[in-house]
């Protein structure tokens, strides 16, 4: 399996300039092609812009119009600049294009026909009232989303990789969405956190990954006193990791937000670029 098609989530901000890069990387190792979306903010959509503009002149209302779709339009210019120049320094094929982003639908739909979307935690779109969280996009996609903190990395990632299993039906799905990482790997370690000795070492699991030709580091956490993202965290320090695989959200949503959880954690700390599925 290999990534062929990959999907970067830009902004005018050198942080977008360095996820530029990092998909650029990613595309010249696996010779795919490499797609650059700009979400775009429409005025009128904003939330109170028609009643800031009762009762200006009909001249004055074209000109912040204007003045608006200039600012979306330079904005994304430098985007654009900084995308293409991250893809002809790879020397990897690629395109561009601009979305409306002042509704996560048209994202998503790119993110449905994408190998691989990378995109910051959390990003506001430009001239607009709105964010768009890579959780979401994650949860509604259908595959994988590599989400990168704001700065402290660079390319290229993947030369130490952490899974996060616990056997659930999310952790399957990043452990095989993330296969092309997991396979060009230096070290490869699967964590288990298991405080009460409970899911010891995997051998199916590790038979699984024999079968790629992946010599996996198995690691079965005990730690009672620390949350099971404090330990993830831990070990992600402990070994250098570069890249963290985990299934995003594995209980519902609702008692995420009321619970806490190990997705909103790492998202929230992001020690590392994550490679997230749902």
């Amino acid at each position: 399996m290999s990534y062929r098609d990959i999907l970067v989530v830009m902004d005018q901000a050198e942080s977008g300039a360095m996820r530029a890069r990092l998909g650029a990387d990613l595309a010249s190792r696996w010779n795919a092609r490499l797609s650059g979306l700009f979400p775009t903010s429409d005025f009128l959509l904003q939330f109170g812009a028609a009643e800031a503009l009762t009762g200006l002149s009909p001249a004055d209302i074209d000109r912040i119009l204007r003045d608006h779709v200039k600012a979306v339009e330079d904005a994304s210019e430098i985007a654009r600049t900084n995308f293409e120049a991250a893809a002809g320094e790879a020397g990897v094929a690629s395109d561009w294009m601009t979305v409306n982003g002042d509704h996560d639908d048209a994202l998503v739909a790119c993110a449905r026909r994408t190998d691989l979307t990378i995109m910051p935690n959390r990003m506001v779109i430009h001239m607009g009232q709105r964010r768009v969280d890579a959780a979401n996009v994650g949860v509604a996609c259908g595959g994988p989303v590599l989400i990168t903190p704001h700065d402290d990395y660079a390319p290229p990632i993947g030369k130490r990789v952490l899974i996060a299993w616990n056997g659930s039906r999310e952790a399957s799905r990043a452990l095989r969405d993330g296969w092309p990482f997991i396979e060009t790997a230096e070290e490869v370690h699967v964590l288990i956190v298991s405080p009460h000795g409970e899911g010891g070492p995997d051998g199916v699991l590790q038979r699984l990954l024999e079968r790629h030709g992946i010599e996996a580091n198995l690691i079965v956490d005990p730690s009672e006193d620390e949350s099971a993202a404090d330990v993830i965290e831990r070990q992600m320090a402990e070994f250098d990791v570069d890249l963290l695989i985990m299934g995003l959200y594995g209980r519902s949503r609702l008692r995420e937000l009321v619970l806490g959880g190990v997705s909103r954690q790492l998202l929230k700390d992001m020690p590392a670029p994550i490679l997230m599925s749902h």
